[in-house]
């Protein structure tokens, strides 16, 4: 589930990589005028554009193609930093477990400051942007290849991985910047929008399943739980269940606990007065010390239950539920 802390910076992730896809599609917009005045002119309008027309308009065409790969690269940082807080709720986990990560993407801030210039004056300029595009394309493989590493860091801690597919954004994004890199056509703002809105998609079902007023589960995601069961993907071992004497104390307590429960808990609303916390903690002193902490917070009844011996996860579910 999603904390309430984390979902405005989510928010503000989503609004970055929207910002930065826009930006590529108006610099192709701009790259495809400038090819279009050097080369899209017919013999009868030949000599409409002087020498230094055509010099500024191949400017241009560098500079877009310059900047715009320097911005997938910027999406590919903004990704790696989103997965680090969206899988471990921590927006400084890449500074401070991977800071190598950062180094690319300065290295790629003063390539692109220096390679413009370099492309247009120098004599060699065209093998100095064929290396610019074998430099980029290994920091962006490398941004790959570290969004590959923080989701198995995640699988290796947590086991599972719910209401997000990161295919979705990889498969999308890669093949729109393979093509362009390979064929010269302009696929990776497609790729890139592609992606994003996928992922977000993927977030988003999240919301079907959740009380708008709590922020906790309905009883509809207990059928999705099941179905996690049957493919071995969530095994609940025990659960809390904390009774209210008023409906009208469900929101005020609903901060309460949301503030002492662990990300990996299940917090379910069970009916209008009563909150069932699916974990996968075996014992129950835990359990009991995460009570006795609300208890100080709030006046209310709690209770824990664990799995019997030979009863399945679904047997357990339905049990508490």
């Amino acid at each position: 589930m999603i904390s309430q802390v984390k979902k405005p910076l989510v928010k503000r992730y989503f609004r970055l990589f929207s910002g930065v896809v826009l930006i590529i599609s108006l610099l192709y917009l701009l790259g495809s005028y400038a090819e279009l005045q050097m080369g899209g002119f017919t013999m009868k309008d030949f000599g409409k554009l002087s020498e230094v027309e055509q010099q500024n308009w191949y400017a241009t065409a560098i500079t877009v193609m310059i900047i715009d790969i320097f911005l997938t690269t910027v999406f590919l940082y903004l990704w790696i930093t989103f997965l680090g807080l969206y899988l471990f709720d921590d927006k400084d986990y890449m500074r401070r477990r991977f800071l190598g990560g950062f180094i690319p993407l300065i290295i790629s801030a003063a390539v692109t400051s220096v390679s413009v210039p370099m492309a247009i004056v120098s004599e060699s300029g065209y093998y100095f942007f064929i290396g610019v595009l074998c430099l980029f394309f290994i920091i962006r493989v490398f941004y790959f290849l570290t969004s590959f590493w923080l989701l198995r860091e995640y699988k290796r801690q947590n086991g599972y991985l719910r209401f997000f597919n990161p295919w979705v954004f990889f498969i999308p994004v890669a093949a729109g910047w393979l093509i362009q890199d390979l064929l010269m056509w302009d696929f990776s703002a497609l790729g890139s929008a592609l992606g994003v809105v996928l992922i977000f998609s993927w977030i988003s079902g999240e919301q079907r399943y959740m009380d708008m007023e709590t922020g906790f589960y309905n009883m509809d995601f207990t059928g999705y739980l099941k179905e996690l069961i049957g493919k071995n993907e969530y095994a609940p071992c025990s659960a809390m269940t904390f009774t209210l004497d008023s409906a009208e104390k469900m929101n005020g307590f609903s901060e309460i606990l949301k503030k002492q429960l662990p990300m990996s808990c299940e917090p379910i609303l069970h009916n209008d007065r009563e909150i069932v916390v699916l974990t996968n903690v075996r014992e129950r002193g835990p359990l009991t010390m995460v009570m006795e902490d609300v208890k100080e917070a709030s006046d209310i009844m709690g209770t824990c239950t664990l799995k019997k011996k030979g009863e399945t996860a679904k047997e357990f579910m339905e049990r508490v539920l």
